[in-house]
This record gives structure tokens, sequence and C-alpha cells, in this order.
């Protein structure tokens, strides 16, 4: 007997910003009417694309960098503040 499941949203578990690798992880979930997942995946949102990407591979949208280079700055200097001075 066949079944059909009909995946009715895709939820962002987590977003992982690597700043060494100039790239934004995010983990994602593909579920049904009744919010029961059938699918994770990992998307990567880059800087500047790989070589060879994949299906998985996105461009971040130039918008985005001067806020993430932001947040890494505020960031340091939050944890600079509060842990070596």
């Amino acid at each position: 007997m066949t079944k059909t499941i009909v995946l009715t949203d895709l939820i962002v578990k987590n977003v992982y910003i690597n700043y060494e690798e100039q790239n934004v992880r995010v983990i994602y979930k593909m579920v049904d009417e009744t919010s029961k997942s059938w699918q994770e995946g990992t998307a990567y949102f880059w800087v500047t694309m790989p070589e060879n990407p994949t299906v998985n591979d996105f461009q971040l949208p130039t918008g985005y960098i001067p806020t993430l280079v932001q947040l890494q700055t505020d960031a340091d200097q939050a944890l600079t503040s509060r842990f070596l001075i």
C-alpha cells in the first residue's frame, strides 16, 4: 500500500555563524500538517560561494554581511570587557 506524505512547512531549527569559514550553517526540518518531522537537512549560506557548490549551498545576501560583522565585533567587545578587563 502506497502512502502519500504532504510536507507543509520548513522550520529553521538552528543557525550557526562560522566567521573563519565565512558561512552560515542552517539546520532545518520539513514537517507535515501535524508538525511531524519527516526530513532534516543542512544548508550553507556563503559570503563567497564554493568553487563546486552543491544544492545545499546558497549565496549569503550582501545586506547581511555588515550585520554579521557587527555582531562579531559586539560579541568580541562584550566578552573582552567581561573576561579580560
